[in-house]
This record gives structure tokens, sequence and C-alpha cells, in this order.
């Protein structure tokens, strides 16, 4: 039996939409866990990392966009709720490298569609083209990495926090979201290549799905 089609697109294409959009209400099945257990602070930060994992469908961007904000934002939520923070070395710097790696890419699109940066996704599909959009991905996360370590050691001075325990750790955080800057603006320019290629007439990311 054939797939039947839906518009222009069949039910094969909508398989990974809706296992992402399935995993996305598991965030508020496991809000509703913690406020079961007492845990009110945990409930509150999954129901807050749901609504960031709406960020895509308000953008109208690719669904492998919400696939990847699903990766990252489980990450955070595993390191914040479940733990792995404390029991996992090296899981606070993965959060630090994957966070960038999704959100600085959807940052630039977003940032192209409201002329704040001039539109990288229009060019033609020359080694020109990706480098600059690997290099305003990197930018995006360097500045927003940079603004991040600024309020860690701004609440450390005022508040007494801890949020920087060494310069050590401060250092391997911004080595991190350096490295996700440059895997997310390859992960964008490729994904944008592959769209000019394939994606129709109009396929620039800075226009809305």
């Amino acid at each position: 039996m054939g797939l039947r089609p839906l518009g222009h697109r069949t039910e094969a294409d909508l398989i990974g939409p809706r296992i992402v959009a399935t995993l996305k209400l598991g965030f508020l099945a496991w809000a509703a866990i913690e406020l079961l257990q007492g845990d009110w602070g945990d409930a509150a930060a999954l129901v807050a990392m749901f609504l960031v994992l709406l960020v895509p469908r308000l953008l109208r961007l690719p669904w492998v966009f919400d696939g990847a904000f699903v990766v990252a934002w489980t990450l955070q939520a595993l390191g914040q709720v479940a733990g792995f923070w404390g029991a996992i070395s090296w899981w606070d710097t993965l959060v630090h490298a994957a966070l960038p790696a999704v959100l600085a890419p959807t940052a630039l699109i977003l940032l192209t569609r409201l002329h704040a940066l001039p539109d990288p996704f229009a060019g033609d599909e020359g080694a020109g083209t990706s480098l600059a959009i690997v290099l305003m991905v990197f930018m995006v996360a360097g500045s927003f990495g940079a603004l991040y370590e600024i309020y860690e050691w701004f609440m450390d001075s005022t508040f007494g926090t801890h949020y920087q325990p060494s310069n050590s750790d401060t250092m391997t955080d911004i080595t991190a979201n350096a490295v996700g800057g440059v895997v997310g603006g390859i992960w964008l320019a490729g994904w944008s290549a592959w769209r000019r290629k394939g994606g129709g007439a109009d396929s620039s990311l800075a226009t809305p799905s």
C-alpha cells in the first residue's frame, strides 16, 4: 500500500515531526511527575524548557530544528533535573557546547529575518557563503557565551553565588561554547547548502518555511 500524499508532503514526511512533537510533550509529562513528587522548581524548569521547544514552530523553521532543540534541551534537563551535572563530571561541558550549537544558528536566522544582519543564506553555493554562515554563527555564539559568563561573574561578585568556582571552569565553558558555535555553524551551512540545492526556488532560511 503506497503512502497517501498530503499536499506536497507524504505521510512518511510527517513521521519525523510527529516523533519530535511526542518528545516535546514528554517534557510536560516529566514536569507532571516532578510536580506530583513535590518538586515545584524542577517542574517549573521543565515547563519553561517545553515553552522554549516551541520556538522553532513559532519561527516556522524546518522541523529538523525542532529535533535539534529537543536533543539540546534534553541534555539540559538531564543535567538540571535528573542530576547528571553532579553525577557526570563532563556533563556541564557537554551542555555548554550543545546549547549554542542549536541556539546560535536559530538566533542568526531570527536576526536575519529582523534585518539586523545581512542575509547570508541568499548567496550562491560557493565556499564563501558557507564560510560566512559559519563565522556569523560562531560570532553569535561567542557573544552570548561571553555575556553569560559576565552574568555569572556579576552574580558571584554581587550576591556571593558560586557559578564560577575557578578560572579553569570559566575557560572550559567558554571553549565549549566556542566549539558549539563552530559545530552549529557547520551544521547550518550544510543544511542551507542542501536546502538551496533541493529546497525550491525560495531556499533562503531567512524566509519562513
